[in-house]
C-alpha cells in the first residue's frame, strides 16, 4: 500500500448517543459476540465519535 491510499474502512450503523460538541457526535454501536466456552450470546456495546460537519443529527438518530 502507497502512502497516499488509505485501507479500507468497515460501515457501521448505531444510534447517537451525545451530540453536545461542536461538529462531533458520539454513536453508540452494539454488536453481538459469542463466549468462547459457554456459547452465549453477548452483547458488546462501544463508542465512537463522528465528524458531523453541519450539526444536523440529533440524540437517538439512526446513523
Amino acid at each position: 500500500m502507497s502512502e497516499n491510499t488509505r485501507a479500507f474502512r468497515k460501515t457501521r450503523i448505531g444510534q447517537v448517543v451525545s451530540d453536545k460538541m461542536d461538529k462531533t457526535i458520539v454513536v453508540a454501536i452494539e454488536d453481538s459476540v459469542q463466549h468462547p466456552l459457554y456459547k452465549k450470546i453477548l452483547k458488546r456495546t462501544y463508542k465512537l465519535k463522528a465528524h458531523d460537519e453541519n450539526n444536523e443529527c440529533g440524540t437517538g438518530d439512526t446513523v
